[in-house]
């Protein structure tokens, strides 16, 4: 009980092509040939013209997803840095940190540079009382 399969399009194409022999159809003759024989297609069946004209819209990539900011966390940091550098000189660290991040959004394109050159600011004055702190606390640690 194996059916053959039916024609496929361009098979019936053909055979209405050898038909008549004696002209070339037209591409408006061709094209005219193909809608009629849609109704023997299934509507899932891949179409055959491709679309061409100003209802197709021109591909355009996507927008660049910009990343995320460095410039803000850089400052919050190295205010932070120098609010506990005017009291203790341990966290020399958090300035340093303050300072590279500061340097990194100086770097990219799309930070804020005002806001990064505070921090870079921030963080050199908060590097400062820091490493003051710790020479004038240093000597002070003497063994007795």
């Amino acid at each position: 009980m194996s059916a053959s399969p039916p024609p496929s399009r361009r098979a019936r194409k053909l055979a209405t092509n050898a038909e008549a022999p004696a002209a070339a159809p037209t591409v408006a003759e061709q094209l005219a040939a193909g809608d009629a024989m849609d109704d023997e297609r299934l509507p899932t069946a891949q179409l055959e013209r491709a679309a061409f004209g100003e209802h197709v819209l021109p591909w355009s990539p996507p927008a660049p997803v910009v990343p995320p900011s460095v410039a803000p966390w850089a400052l919050v940091v190295a205010i932070i840095a120098l609010v506990v550098s005017l009291f203790v000189g341990v966290l020399l660290p958090l300035g340093v940190i303050g300072l590279v991040m500061s340097i990194i959004s100086l770097r990219r394109a799309h930070d804020s540079r005002r806001v990064a050159s505070w921090a870079l600011g921030l963080s050199v004055v908060s590097i400062v009382f820091s490493a003051g702190w710790l020479f004038w606390a240093l000597p002070q640690l003497s063994t007795v």
